[in-house]
């Protein structure tokens, strides 16, 4: 390994672009200009977008998709469930593309390609060159063609963390406090797109504060400066969460005992593995090249720190996904180094296999959560039974023509005042979607924002009910009868199909609607 230098400290503002190398194979960047870098860096992402239109398309919107998809149209600076920005992506999208599930996950598609080469980036800055920076892509994107296929805020939450750990290690290796301010940008990004960017803030805190050689950050009038940029970005979703009673935060406090509850957060070490699965090895090689590096140490708290503070909250496993981003670049640049040393023909066997070993993670998850396969293959089939997520794919626009033919048997009378009341936000949003092709009246729900939303114009009866059960609903209305049942086609076993599959409709509700709905929001 190459010994760190001891060469002085440039004076704060003045970019340092000498050479000199630290331990672990860690170094300031080449002196290649960014463009070069850039441009390749940004073709070879690009591919993710092009596999978006080609791959991640094939079967229909996701529960979760439509509830994003419904606050899009009902823009605001927060909502119930989670922060704005991804809702905001999807209603740039939409408007500009119409609605679809091509369209409405470019964003995540565009985002995550950023992501890779932020990655690539990062490895620069720690001394790699193109190979390493290619590596490090190549590590970072199953990961990112997954998080492609949905538009989830998890895609906005992991570009955000990259662009934080990007300017730190910019930071680092300039020794440029200006670049705070680009820190405090993705910061103020991540409080739009997901609270858990608190955990790498908290690390880096921390971090600053416990190694001595960069306490002295904690001084520095830039400092604050990053985090004034930060506090405007997030300033009107936090103005929001202060006007209605920080109730994301309820909410998330809610499904977070629901999750450790029913054991969604067992597994958070072994998630580790599968979520790196043969990229592991160069993210353990990337922590120890961090570790053992004077300059670039601090970055090693956007691992260590949110994993130990994840673990401590029983958090799931996926939540420590953005941190590896990192590792994989510090890795690349360490094997970069350590083959720098060895034959040529070396140097190509090793990348091949590390490059091959990622094809191979790529082809594995593409397997699992792409929707890709025709119905009836075996790709199919496996992942109905085993991906819960896939499975809740298929069947909305079925689910609301059912809702549909039930509508059309009542009579004319009872057609006036009709309710469709949804007991959860996927049902909710397809019915939501697809319900006025039918002239179905818009669907109530007490669940996250479309319990905010109200009941409608007019209290609503008779009610027809989906997504609960008989006795339920028994306590709520004087009269209740299951009149038809949830199909999924090709047998699709969902919660729609399995856990509440019945349509119930209802009639004269026990208490006055206002003072039921005044008591009725839930979380989910």
């Amino acid at each position: 390994m190459l010994r760190t230098s001891q060469q002085p400290l440039q004076s704060p503002g003045k970019p340092n672009n000498r050479t000199s190398s630290t331990t672990a194979g860690l170094a300031p960047a080449p002196i290649r200009p960014l463009g070069s870098d850039l441009v390749v860096l940004s073709l070879c992402s690009a591919l993710l977008v092009v596999l978006h239109f080609a791959l991640g398309n094939g079967y229909g919107f996701h529960r979760d998709e439509l509830q994003f998809l419904d606050d899009a149209r009902h823009l605001q600076w927060g909502y119930v469930a989670f922060p704005p920005l991804t809702s905001f992506c999807g209603r740039i999208a939409i408007a500009l593309f119409g609605i679809s599930p091509a369209a409405l996950r470019l964003p995540a598609a565009i985002a995550n390609a950023i992501t890779l080469v932020l990655t690539g980036l990062v490895a620069r800055e720690l001394g790699g060159h193109r190979a390493a920076q290619l590596l490090a892509v190549a590590a970072g994107f199953p990961v990112a063609l997954l998080f492609s296929s949905l538009l989830q805020y998890n895609t906005f939450d992991l570009l955000a963390w990259s662009l934080v750990i990007y300017f730190t290690a910019r930071l680092l290796r300039s020794e440029d406090p200006r670049n705070w301010i680009g820190v405090g940008l993705g910061i103020g990004l991540g409080v739009l797109s997901k609270y858990t960017i608190a955990f790498p803030v908290l690390s880096l805190l921390v971090a600053l504060a416990m190694l001595p050689s960069q306490r002295h950050a904690l001084r520095s009038r830039w400092l604050w400066l990053d985090a004034l940029t930060a506090a405007v970005i997030a300033a009107p979703n936090l103005l929001w969460l202060a006007q209605h009673h920080w109730i994301t935060l309820q909410m998330e406090h809610s499904i977070h005992l629901r999750d450790i509850r029913i054991g969604r957060a067992d597994g958070y070490f072994t998630d580790q593995i599968k979520f790196t699965l043969l990229a592991l090895p160069l993210a353990v090689a990337g922590l120890v090249s961090l570790l053992r590096s004077a300059r670039f140490r601090l970055l090693s708290a956007f691992y260590i720190g949110p994993l130990i503070l994840l673990a401590l909250m029983k958090a799931r496993g996926y939540y420590l996904i953005p941190a590896y981003p990192l590792l994989y670049a510090a890795g690349a640049v360490a094997l970069e180094r350590v083959l720098s040393a060895r034959s040529r023909w070396l140097r190509v066997v090793l990348r091949s296999t590390v490059i091959a070993a990622m094809l191979v993670d790529a082809a594995a998850g593409a397997w699992a959560y792409l929707p890709i396969w025709p119905v009836g293959s075996t790709g199919w089939n496996w992942q109905m039974q085993n991906n819960p997520d896939m499975a809740n794919e298929i069947g909305w626009p079925e689910f609301v023509a059912q809702v549909a033919a039930v509508r059309d048997t009542l009579p004319s009378a009872d057609r006036a005042h009709l309710g469709i009341l949804a007991n959860n936000f996927g049902e909710a949003g397809a019915l939501a979607l697809y319900g006025p092709q039918y002239n179905l009246p818009t669907p109530i729900s007490s669940t996250n924002d479309f319990h905010t939303r109200g009941y409608g114009p007019y209290p609503p009866d008779p009610v027809i009910v989906t997504g609960s059960e008989l006795d339920d609903q028994l306590h709520n209305f004087e009269s209740c009868t299951v009149v038809a049942h949830v199909a999924i086609p090709y047998g699709v076993r969902n919660e729609e199909s399995v856990d509440h599959p019945d349509i119930l409709l209802c009639r004269h509700l026990r208490h006055p609607w206002p003072e039921v709905w005044s008591h009725s929001q839930e979380f989910g």
